[in-house]
């Protein structure tokens, strides 16, 4: 068997640093991935927070004015019963009448 030249072991030793400097790259952008996950998770977490926090306002405020305006209708209606009942009646013939698709 024929000894292998000079240049074949600088290739081979070549070939060896780099597959260790690659393996150790890898692992450092593994490293520098996880921290900036775990940075991005933390973000978005607050973020998330705070727009759960400005969800639960919102329906707060709308709750609150769907309230008043019930109460405003209720009132209505007790104060004048004939004209909410004739009200209701010409909105239920309406609504009828389109969805029925009669044109006569």
């Amino acid at each position: 068997m024929a000894k292998p030249q000079e240049s074949e072991f600088d290739v081979q030793a070549e070939f060896e640093k780099m597959k260790s400097q690659l393996a150790t790259l890898l692992e450092s952008l593994q490293e520098k991935g996880e921290a900036q996950a775990v940075t991005l998770n933390k973000k978005l977490t607050s973020e998330l927070e705070d727009y759960k926090e400005a969800a639960l306002k919102k329906a707060q405020q709308v709750q609150a004015v769907s309230s008043e305006g019930v109460e405003q209708v209720t009132h209505y209606i007790k104060a004048n019963p004939l004209a909410s009942l004739g009200i209701a009646f010409s909105l239920g013939f309406v609504l009828s009448r389109l969805l029925s698709g009669k044109n006569s």
